[in-house]
């Protein structure tokens, strides 16, 4: 949406900065961009849920898989209805009895409301949609048992301000244990629109005919479904991609690396920095090498991707042999196997970092050498699936493929460089692996490339998860689409690039992933139409076979991560002007998790189906499509023959005959071999003369084929040793000649493709009629001329060009693309394109900006105060988004006369980012000028505040762009002047502005001159500001001491906000010391607690006499209550402060008095009283040493935010006294809460049973073990260990400040949960107990393993009872670090562990650090660890205690890396 703003006025700094002034009549148009799509003025999407992941929200448990759903997902009977966009969420995966959640990040609440999309189970609690605020569960909504999703909105302006999570819980098993949401979207409106529908619905179409046996498969009436080569028989695994070899069998790409060793920043985060830096292939290898000890080598090298040739078709078309063809594609740089064509005896794979071509010299599936035709791709990790795809044979004979946003940086055989290492493309290469060449820019991760009859080539681009749209991309020479990895970066990555809030951004604000329209860049080509999700393998119907409806369409795989979700689509493409237009589409296959799909030589349709998932597993299969009646079936009877018998082996006359073949692989195939044969050229001239269009065409390129190089390369030239020479240019030149007279010819095609197939010949640009047809009738043909002209060097009709865009008028982006592809190579002197530079018509100065775009050149900058806003724009963009430095200058200026035109908010955002990185006091002044401006958008000028608070030390990522870009530390005076002198005009009102000024005021210790008295009275009376805020303003106010400082003082010290009373105390004793004692006194006597402690803190820096009296007096006080008081811990800091021997001596009797004696809470008494509460439930939300939440719950509600390991908090208050409550914390074993300590039940009949104390009577014990609730009679029990709490010591881990907070908000729950009636125990049978033998430990003694098997019972609560790992912890069972070096465990013990950890080559990111254990004895820790190390199933030598005892010194520091353990095989 565009508004406008009328910012008539004069700029507040005229008077103060003659160079900033600005112009009356000032007005601004901006957009606003409300987050991942823009659905109206007061919407912004905080999540859609669209693509292959979450994007930044954090699941647990299993229940949501790996990403979001389609419609229809495998464990749940139905299909989901009235979704929004493609996709959504859902917890059926496995089923119900599958459970987990899916949390967002922590979100600000900027609308009074907040509304999504719900379907699934009815269980309030279970399966649920929750808002979390401080941990507590504020708002919640249910499915309503049924799949279809329903909106709901919750009203959320009393929140509005603060921060919380969205949370989306499975914890139901029973029926309807599922949950499904989408679309979730802040709005100012209680009726928020939803997107609805996507594009194209992902469920089958009604017309389809459902496939017996198939689930939910449905197949285009008239066509048949077999499965023709299934896992078990043919060991297809993971298919990405296959292709046919000549005699039709099957080179089918499998991946079995995706999430086994093809990594994902996404799972990666501590990395993204380094792939966010990375140039070079090198630069990767290095960010492994760095990382390895968190993502070990060992792990990403493990599995090899794979080209297995399938074989062996019987009559009924089934495949019944297979053999691995090609593997060892497992280097750490290796990427999943996505692309595979076989042409002859090559195979071309791709599999970054390398592009392949491996040989079959037998045609038996024997690899028997292999090359690499380029390398260098894969330079950054980005998303997983970003890869290179495969490939197509082109019309001009080279072999075609892409790659995506991972990118590439290389430089080919011959010398061409290429550095495109943050953006796919569309390449393409001689058959023999020479002259890799890039032909088109700016794509994500395009899933193929296919042509259809007429030499057009379409890719599909995929979604970003912004709420964009899957893209056909129409593949020209020398375009850009527009996306580049950091695109990513500000939407998924946005808090890893330092933005608390996801940012504008150019891909979504700008629209550079729609259909053509006004907001758009213009150096990109937009996309041609929209289609699929998830876009994987892309076909083109040959002409004959299969379905005659499907003739003329192109065929493109739809994989959303699930069988019911997934299947293919058909569409037809048409030209549009220069460009393309999709005329028709339709499901042809849903229901099948196809990958990829390729016609067979029998014209049929052959689809690799991946089964289901988002990783690798033991699972594939191709299904095989085949049409009742076949089109053109007497044509497809002699394809397999030909391709099988080779086109070599025939004559002139017969490959000249088949350029008219029905089949259009023939045909190419046919036109490519004849180019080697001495009379071609007469032979393509003739077939120029047809009657039939397409064998015209072929002649065509058969001639541009012969005029580029002659003979065309055999893919086996690779191999052979043999090279076919470039012919020599008078051979070429004829060949040339012979397409002149098609460039007259009346078939608008014929000239389209008789110029495209001239652009690479010999000849003189200027010898050929190119003006003519560059003001052709047809915006095709005007289009292949200007870029024939361009590669042709054909100066002399640079005039026409220059026509052609002014005719143009910028309506036609194709056509804008190829003036300004003609302009950059034709003007080759400054002269030449300073006269393009000062055409009158826009179109032409803009298209010349784009040519200085593509140069990379900074004198774009000439532009930037063009008359036309759309060429300054387009100049601003090419300088700011691409870092033309030494044009930035010239944008960062134009700060100085915003009003000679108008400005969106982005381009506001480009002149503000370009002044900050410029630096220097005039750019800050600008930056300022920025931010003061009352009459630009608050979105504009919070920007320019939020740079100005990063001056001194800018994030080394560009926050504009998403580009590493690092700057060196500046000087903070560079901006104190400009930045004091607007104060004024910037703490007004009582926004965000002022709030962001004020704290921009004491980070920079700003000079307040300029602030009236007036004006920070009022900041100071405002009481809609914070405490903080108002008592920074009445520190500066009071600092100038003003005539009525101690009245001032005197009216805030008894001001209800506790910061504003301790400033104006604080005044008051700086003011008069012997009075300001007596305040304090007071203050410290009877004050709140926040005041008490204000007080003493204050005191412990107040020279006035009798303090050290008035401290040793309440040291002797504290002494007496035990170390009890509000304000004890601010008392013992501040005495320690004092100078004073009487207080030095006081305050070490009274520490003596508090630690003394043997209760072991002495010491914590001091954090008894005085804490915060909300602090305190902000540790229990996100202590790092104790994540309490993670096994505790604190609400009477029985879906509140927490776990389930630890009792539920609420009513803690009820169960005991403050003290109760602190020995809770520091000493958790002192009493276990009933039904959560671990108990070791030794049974009579030489069984055992670990589980939870539910009860104990005097007949029978009550236990839980793994769910099940046992009774287990007292004479079956031979004797039962005393229970143990799973709670870690948190004593060795907390500060003193730290309990006493967590106390404070235990105190505060008194609300008791009404208990549910649980299950009664069933009574056990203890016969069905085998008893363990348990077998002796070589050099262990019993009592060893005894009592570390009773020390494992506080380990298995995070590890679980088997050593088997939770959510919450790794396994120990079978583990590498178990089994390792001994030190590596001791060394855990005694200082913890956190970060994520790799075990046994799984990684795990760890949700709870590992608190240190040091609080046990030197025996029990090695009694602990000698038991883990011989029991499920590891062995390892035993631990001693002199082994603990040689590491204590270790005790204290801070918590261990994976990093900093000794390696572990």
């Amino acid at each position: 949406m565009e508004a406008t703003l009328d910012l008539r006025g004069n700029n507040p700094f005229s008077g103060l900065y003659p160079l900033l002034a600005m112009k009356s009549s000032l007005f601004a148009s901006f957009t606003l961009c409300l987050g991942a799509a823009v659905l109206q003025a007061d919407t912004k999407v905080i999540q859609a849920f669209e693509g292959d992941g979450f994007d930044s929200w954090q699941t647990t448990g299993t229940a949501f898989g790996l990403a979001p759903v389609a419609g229809k997902l495998d464990g749940v009977n139905g299909e989901f209805r009235n979704y929004g966009g493609n996709a959504l969420v859902c917890s059926g995966h496995r089923g119900d009895a599958a459970t987990g959640t899916l949390t967002s990040p922590e979100l600000k609440l900027t609308h009074a409301y907040l509304g999504f999309l719900v379907a699934g189970g009815n269980h309030p609690g279970k399966t649920a949609v929750q808002l979390l605020i401080g941990g507590k569960v504020v708002r919640e909504a249910t499915g309503a048992n049924d799949l279809t999703l329903r909106e709901t909105v919750w009203d959320i302006a009393e929140f509005k301000g603060k921060t919380g999570v969205i949370r989306i819980v499975d914890n139901e098993v029973g029926a309807w244990g599922i949950i499904a949401a989408d679309h979730f979207v802040f709005s100012s409106d209680a009726k928020p629109n939803f997107a609805k529908g996507g594009r194209p619905k992902p469920k089958a179409e009604t017309s389809l005919v459902r496939v017996a046996g198939e689930g939910s498969a449905a197949l285009v009436p008239g066509a048949t479904f077999k499965v023709t080569a299934d896992h078990k028989a043919t060991g297809v695994t993971s298919p990405t991609a296959i292709a046919f070899g000549n005699d039709g069998s099957v080179y089918v790409a499998e991946t079995h690396r995706f999430r086994f060793g093809v990594e994902d920043d996404r799972n990666n985060l501590f990395w993204y920095h380094d792939d966010l830096a990375a140039k070079t292939t090198a630069d990767r290898a290095a960010l492994h090498e760095k990382w390895k000890a968190k993502k070990p080598i060992e792990w990403m090298t493990a599995k090899s991707e794979i080209v297995r040739r399938v074989a062996g078709e019987q009559a009924d078309g089934t495949f019944t042999t297979q053999k691995v063809f090609a593997d060892r594609f497992n280097g750490v740089l290796d990427g999943t196997g996505a692309g595979v064509m076989a042409w002859d005896d090559n195979v071309y794979f791709a599999c970054i970092p390398k592009l392949w071509m491996l040989q079959d010299a037998k045609g038996d599936g024997v690899e028997a050498q292999r090359k690499v035709i380029e390398e260098g791709f894969g330079v950054r990790v980005s998303l997983s699936g970003h890869d290179m795809n495969g490939f197509a044979i082109g019309y001009d004979g080279r072999v075609w493929g892409t790659i995506g946003d991972r990118g590439f940086n290389l430089t080919t055989k011959e010398g061409r460089k290429y550095d495109s290492h943050n953006r796919g493309a569309v390449f393409r290469f001689e058959p023999d692996g020479t002259n890799f060449e890039v032909f088109h820019f700016g794509l994500r991760n395009p899933k193929e490339i296919a042509f259809d009859e007429f030499g057009n080539g379409f890719s599909v681009d995929n979604n970003s998860d912004q709420g964009d749209a899957a893209r056909v991309v129409y593949v020209v020479q020398g375009a850009d689409s527009g996306w580049e990895m950091e695109h990513q970066a500000m939407h998924t990555f946005h808090r890893e690039i330092g933005l608390e809030q996801r940012p504008l951004s150019r891909w979504m604000t700008e629209k550079v992933w729609e259909l053509q329209n006004p907001v758009q860049p213009a150096f990109i080509i937009p996309p041609a139409a929209y289609i699929s999700s998830g876009p994987s393998g892309l076909t083109y119907h040959p002409g004959a076979g299969f379905l005659e409806s499907e003739a003329q369409h192109f065929h493109i795989c739809d994989y959303r991560g699930s069988a019911g979700a997934s299947g293919i689509w058909s569409f037809k493409m048409e030209p549009a002007g220069a460009g393309m237009k999709m005329t028709e589409s339709h499901q042809l296959l849903w229901g099948v998790a196809a990958t990829d799909i390729e016609y067979d030589w029998k014209g049929r349709l052959v689809v690799a189906d991946f089964i289901t998932g988002w990783e690798s597993h033991d699972a594939g299969r191709l299904v095989t499509l085949e049409a009742n009646k076949v089109m053109n079936p007497e044509v497809v009877a002699t394809v397999a023959d030909l391709i099988k018998g080779g086109f070599g082996k025939q004559t002139s006359a017969e490959l000249a005959k088949l350029l008219a073949h029905g089949d259009q692989r023939v045909r190419l195939r046919a036109q490519i071999e004849l180019t080697r044969r001495p009379d071609a050229a007469a032979l393509f001239e003739a077939a120029t003369k047809s009657a039939n269009l397409l064998e015209r065409i072929h002649g065509i390129w058969g001639l541009g084929i012969l005029a580029r190089r002659g003979a065309a390369i055999a893919p086996g030239e690779a191999f052979g040793g043999k090279h076919t020479p470039v012919a020599p240019v008078a051979e070429r030149v004829a060949a040339a000649q012979r397409l002149v007279p098609l460039l007259a010819d009346a078939d608008a095609e014929i000239r389209a493709q008789a110029v495209r197939a001239l652009e690479e010949s010999p000849l003189k640009g200027d010898d050929l009629p190119l003006g003519k047809l560059i003001l052709d009738a047809s915006p095709r043909v005007r289009s292949f001329a200007a870029l024939a002209a361009a590669r042709l060097g054909a100066a002399k009709h640079l005039p026409a060009v220059l026509t052609m865009l002014r005719e143009n008028a910028d309506a036609d982006p194709v056509l804008r693309h190829a003036g300004s592809f003609a302009i950059d190579h034709l003007c080759k002197t400054p002269e030449a394109f300073d006269a393009v530079a000062k055409d009158d018509h826009a179109s032409v100065r803009l298209a010349a900006v784009i040519a200085l775009r593509r140069r990379n050149d900074a004198s774009a900058s000439r532009f930037v105060q063009d008359k036309s806003t759309l060429v300054a724009d387009e100049a601003i963009r090419a300088i700011h988004d691409l870092g033309f430095e030494a044009g930035r200058p010239a944008v960062a200026a134009l700060i100085d006369d915003l009003g000679a035109r108008e400005w969106t908010v982005f381009m506001l955002r480009r002149l503000t980012h370009s002044a900050f990185r410029l630096g220097g006091e005039k750019n800050a002044a600008r930056v300022v000028a920025i931010a003061a401006n009352e009459k630009l958008p608050d979105e504009a000028r919070a920007e320019a505040l939020r740079l100005l608070a990063q001056w001194a030390n800018p994030y080394p990522v560009d926050q504009s762009t998403g580009h590493w870009a690092p700057l060196a530390p500046r000087d903070v005076r560079e901006l104190r002047a400009s930045l004091s002198a607007a104060l004024p005009t910037l703490l007004k009102g009582d926004s965000e502005i002022l709030r962001a000024s004020l704290e921009l005021v004491e980070q920079y210790k700003l000079e307040v001159a300029s602030l009236s008295n007036e004006l920070l009275s009022g900041l100071v009376a405002n009481a809609k500001l914070s405490g903080s805020a108002r008592a920074k303003a009445l520190e500066l106010w009071l600092g100038r001491k003003p005539s009525d400082l101690a009245d001032v003082a005197g009216k805030y010290a008894k001001d209800t906000q506790d910061e504003v009373a301790m400033v104006a105390v604080g005044a008051l004793a700086h003011l008069n010391p012997a009075q300001g004692l007596v305040e304090l006194s007071q203050a410290a006597a009877d004050g709140s607690a926040a005041r008490r402690q204000g007080a003493w803190k204050a005191l412990g820096k107040l020279e006035a006499a009798g303090v050290d009296a008035l401290f040793v007096k309440n040291l002797q006080a504290l002494a007496q209550a035990k170390g009890v008081s509000p304000a004890a811990i601010e008392l013992l800091e501040a005495a320690a402060l004092r100078p004073e021997p009487a207080v030095r001596d006081a305050l070490a009797a009274t520490q003596k008095a508090i630690a003394g004696g043997a209760d072991k809470l002495s010491k914590w008494m001091p954090a008894l009283e005085g804490g915060d509460a909300k602090n305190g439930f902000a540790l229990f939300q996100a202590l790092p040493a104790g994540q309490c939440l993670r096994c505790h719950r604190a609400s009477d509600d029985s879906h509140a935010a927490g776990g389930e390991a630890g009792p539920n908090l609420a009513g803690v208050a009820k169960r005991g006294d403050r003290r109760y409550l602190l020995e809770s914390v520091v000493n958790s074993n002192a009493v276990v809460v009933a039904g959560y300590g671990t108990v070791n039940l030794e049974l009579a009949n030489g069984g055992a049973l670990v589980g939870t104390l539910i009860k104990e009577q005097k007949e029978h014990v009550d236990v839980d073990v793994a769910g099940n609730r046992w009774r287990v009679a007292r004479k079956d029990i031979k004797s039962m260990s005393a229970p143990v709490s799973g709670m870690p010591a948190l004593d060795a881990v907390l500060t003193l400040n730290e309990v006493r907070d967590i106390v404070a908000w235990l105190a505060t729950l008194d609300k008791v949960p009404k208990k549910a009636k649980a299950a009664e125990p069933k009574p056990l049978d203890i016969s069905t107990i085998k008893p363990v033998a348990a077998a002796p430990v070589a050099n262990v003694a019993p009592a060893v393993m005894a009592a570390g098997k009773q020390g494992f019972m506080l380990c298995m609560a995070c590890h679980g009872p088997n050593a088997e790992g939770t959510v919450i912890a790794p396994p120990l069972a079978k583990s590498n670090w178990v089994n390792g070096p001994a030190e590596n465990l001791i060394r855990i013990q005694l200082r913890g562990l956190t970060g994520p950890l790799t075990v046994s080559g799984k990684a795990y990111a760890l949700p709870v650090p590992m608190p240190p254990q040091a609080q046990q004895s030197d025996e029990q820790i090695a009694a602990v660890l000698t038991y883990v190390r011989n029991s499920f199933g590891n062995s390892a030598p035993a631990v001693t205690p002199a082994q603990v005892k040689a590491l204590r010194g270790e005790v204290g520091k801070p918590m261990l890396t994976e990093a900093d353990l000794v390696p572990a095989k």
